[in-house]
């Protein structure tokens, strides 16, 4: 979305291509192989503005005079670090839709997370290909901090088929405490763009909604969702500029449609879609939904399709 550069976890797994160089001989189990990535380098601070960091989050260039040094790249928790603290780094919007790159700390049972980012890793062993389904994006900016400021960025453990889901869940318990803003000029009414058109809506039937799929709690964010350039176009055609929906707006319309009743069979045709990909704050996520705004009015990308709420056609634009 809008010539982002990311950094992106593909799940399409060709393990012929991965070593065990990783820090410690490998556990096989079958056709897994459990893996601890290289250790993680200490930097001065956790810093937001690094080079890599705010590159990676943002997608923009090097311009901005706040930005400082690359910092080391994310790793496996260092041994005897005692965290006290997490940051994490967070896009979010001013009230005129300028994006802010903020640095949020966070505090609560920090320890219990670091242990959620001691687990193994897990992969493919050598020689197995496997085409998964899905394609996760950790966040970009994440670190531990410890006593005198230290801090490190932790790898995010992965999964045969993308990353696993331990940390979110613990990270889950801690609470922000402190927040600095970073305003970054970048105006997402006037520089936001969308892509090519979505047009993978299918007619069902009763066969097609009797079962729900379960997608991984990383790849699917649904009550923190950050904000949405939803792109709305005709059948087949490109989209235009995109509208911006604000965090509060998002997050609204996201819980909402996830919540909402499985969709009945249909086989009316949509001449207009939106669509858009649910990131959170911190841009870790990845799912594409798309919306049917006519026709039989569903939401795709849910695990199966969802009727869309009618007190939420307005953020859609019907």
């Amino acid at each position: 979305m809008g010539g982002r550069v990311v950094r992106r976890v593909f799940c399409v797994v060709l393990c012929a291509l991965l070593t065990t160089s990783c820090g410690h001989l490998p556990f096989f189990g079958g056709d897994i192989v459990s893996y601890r990535p290289d250790t993680a380098a200490l930097a001065d601070s956790a810093d937001c503005m690094a080079e890599n960091v705010y590159t990676g989050i943002t997608g923009l260039g090097p311009w901005d005079t706040a930005i400082t040094d690359d910092v080391p790249e994310p790793g496996y928790p260092p041994p005897y670090f005692e965290p006290v603290a997490m940051a994490r780094c967070e896009i979010s919007l001013t009230a005129d839709n300028v994006e802010t790159l903020d640095t949020v700390r966070l505090d609560g049972d920090v320890d219990a997370v670091m242990d959620a980012f001691r687990v193994d890793s897990k992969r493919y062993s050598d020689f197995v290909s496997a085409s998964c389904a899905y394609e996760v994006f950790p966040p970009v900016g994440l670190w531990f901090v410890n006593k005198a400021g230290k801090a490190f960025r932790p790898v995010w453990p992965s999964s045969p088929c993308g990353l696993q889901d331990g940390p979110l869940a613990s990270m889950r318990t801690l609470e922000e405490v402190s927040r600095s803003v970073h305003v970054t000029g970048y105006d997402v009414d006037y520089t936001g763009s969308c892509g090519a058109s979505f047009d993978q809506f299918f007619g069902t039937t009763d066969m097609d909604v009797q079962s729900v799929e379960m997608y991984p709690s990383l790849f699917m964010p649904t009550d923190d969702v950050g904000y949405l350039q939803l792109c709305r176009h005709p059948v087949g055609s490109d989209a235009s500029a995109p509208i911006i929906l604000s965090q509060n707006e998002s997050a609204a319309l996201i819980a909402g449609v996830a919540q909402a009743p499985v969709a009945q069979p249909c086989s009316a045709v949509a001449t207009s879609i939106a669509s858009t990909q649910l990131r959170r704050p911190d841009q870790s996520g990845g799912a594409m939904v798309a919306f049917e705004l006519d026709g039989c009015r569903r939401a795709s990308g849910f695990g199966a399709y969802r009727e869309i709420p009618e007190n939420l056609g307005a953020l859609l634009g019907q």
